[in-house]
C-alpha cells in the first residue's frame, strides 16, 4: 500500500485520529473477486453474510445464508461478506498490502457490494479501518468523532447515527484507499454498482488484558500469601478508618507481586484468540505426505516474543515455548508464507507440533 507520506508522519499524525485519502494506494488494482463470486460466498451456511436495504429511509438488515433471488429485488441494498480471506485465495493473496502495522492487529477482510445509490448508514466502528475501493466508485461522508454516549438509532439489529452531519467528502475510485480510525462517523453510498474491500485492524479490550494478566497473576500466587502492613500502621490512625497510608501499601503490595509473578504471556494470548473455526486444518497424518506444503489458516493466529535462546509463540489464544532456531520458518508463516510439512518436521519439530495441536495450519492450494 502506497503512501504519500513517511510510515512515521502516517502514525504520528493521522493514526487513531484523522481519516486519510490516499489516491491509487494501490496502483492499477484489478479486483480478484467479481461481484458474482462475492455473492456465490454469500449463499454459503458457512459463510457470515448480511444484506442492507433502505427503502424510503426505513434501515432493515438481513443476515445470510442467501439464495440467488434475493439479489434480485429492487431498491438500494448492500452486500457485506466477512472472512473474505479465508474463503478466497486472490484476496488471501491481499495480504502483504497490511504490512503498515502488526499482522496481529489484523482483523479481517469483508467486501461489499452495493447498487448504484446503496450504503449501510452513517455509523462509526470500534476498530480501525483501510477502505479499498475494488470496483466502481464510492462517496464517503465523514462526520465527528462518536463514543457511546453518542445518539443511535437501534434498528433491525443496525446501530446508525441518528444525527449525521458531514464535514468532509470523498470519492474513491479504484486502487483508492481511505483510512478511517476508531470512532469517526462515516457513511459510503455507491455512485453507481460498485465493490469495497474493508481491511480491519482491532485492538484489544482493556478489560480483556486486566482480566487474562490478572488470572496469569493468580495462578501463580500463593493463597497464603497475605499483605504486610510495613510501614502503614506507623501512621495514627481513628477507629475504623482506612487511611491513604493503608491503601499506599495494599496498591505497592499488588503491584509489586504483579511485577514479579508475571509470565508475559497474557497479552500474546489474548491478541491471538481466533473468532473464525480451524476445523479444515492438517492433522499429524499429513506427515506421511512429505510434500505437502503448509500454511497458517491465518496471519493473525499467530505472534510471537522473543526471549534469550528461545521463543514464546502464541498460536490462537495459547502460549508455547520453542528454540529461537525457529525464528526464520515462524516469520516466513506469519509473513503469509508457505513450508513444507516435511522440513518443518525435520528442523522444526517443537513449532509443528504446536501449530498442529492448535489447528492454525492447513494445506497450500494444489
Amino acid at each position: 500500500m502506497k503512501l504519500p507520506l513517511s510510515h512515521a508522519e502516517f502514525l504520528e499524525t493521522y493514526w487513531q485520529q484523522r481519516p486519510l485519502l490516499l489516491p491509487q494506494a494501490v496502483p492499477n488494482f484489478t479486483s480478484p473477486l467479481s461481484p458474482e463470486e462475492l455473492a456465490g460466498l454469500a449463499l454459503e451456511p458457512a459463510v457470515s453474510s448480511r444484506l442492507i436495504h433502505c427503502d424510503h429511509g426505513v434501515w432493515q438488515k438481513t443476515d445470510g445464508p442467501f439464495s440467488a433471488k434475493d439479489f434480485q429485488s429492487g431498491g438500494t441494498w448492500t452486500l457485506l461478506v466477512e472472512n473474505v480471506d479465508q474463503w478466497h485465495e486472490g484476496v488471501r493473496a491481499l495480504y502483504p498490502h497490511l504490512s503498515l502495522l502488526p499482522t496481529w492487529r489484523f482483523d479481517d477482510v469483508m467486501v461489499s457490494y452495493a447498487v448504484d445509490g446503496a450504503g449501510v448508514g452513517p455509523h462509526f466502528d470500534r476498530y480501525d479501518v483501510f477502505l479499498l475501493q475494488g470496483l466502481g466508485e464510492r462517496e464517503w461522508r465523514i462526520g465527528p468523532i462518536c463514543d457511546g454516549n453518542t445518539p443511535q438509532m437501534n434498528t433491525e439489529g443496525l446501530s446508525l447515527i441518528a444525527e449525521f452531519e458531514p464535514t468532509e467528502t470523498y470519492i474513491l475510485k479504484t486502487g483508492d484507499v481511505l483510512y478511517v480510525p476508531p470512532g469517526l462517523a462515516h457513511w459510503g453510498v455507491a455512485r453507481g454498482a460498485c465493490m469495497t474491500y474493508s481491511f480491519g485492524f482491532r485492538a484489544p479490550a482493556i478489560s480483556d488484558l486486566i482480566a487474562r494478566r490478572a488470572d496469569s497473576i493468580l495462578d501463580r500466587l500463593a493463597q497464603t500469601t497475605l499483605l504486610e502492613d510495613g510501614h502503614s500502621v506507623s501512621v495514627p490512625c481513628r477507629p475504623g478508618e482506612i487511611t491513604e497510608a493503608h491503601l499506599a501499601n495494599a496498591r505497592d503490595a499488588i503491584a509489586n507481586a504483579s511485577e514479579a509473578l508475571d509470565n508475559l504471556r497474557w497479552f500474546g494470548e489474548v491478541v491471538t484468540e481466533q473468532k473464525i473455526d480451524m476445523e479444515d486444518t492438517l492433522t499429524p497424518s499429513a506427515l506421511a505426505h512429505p510434500d505437502q506444503a503448509a500454511r497458517l489458516v491465518s496471519i493473525n493466529c499467530v505472534a510471537w516474543s522473543e526471549y534469550g535462546e528461545y521463543i514464546d509463540v502464541f498460536i490462537a489464544g495459547e502460549a508455547f515455548r520453542i528454540p529461537k532456531t525457529a525464528l526464520e520458518a515462524l516469520v516466513a508463516l506469519c509473513s503469509g508464507g508457505e513450508l513444507l510439512v516435511a522440513d518443518l518436521s525435520a528442523n522444526y519439530p517443537e513449532l509443528l507440533d504446536a501449530l498442529l495441536l492448535q489447528g492454525a495450519l492447513e494445506p497450500c492450494p494444489a
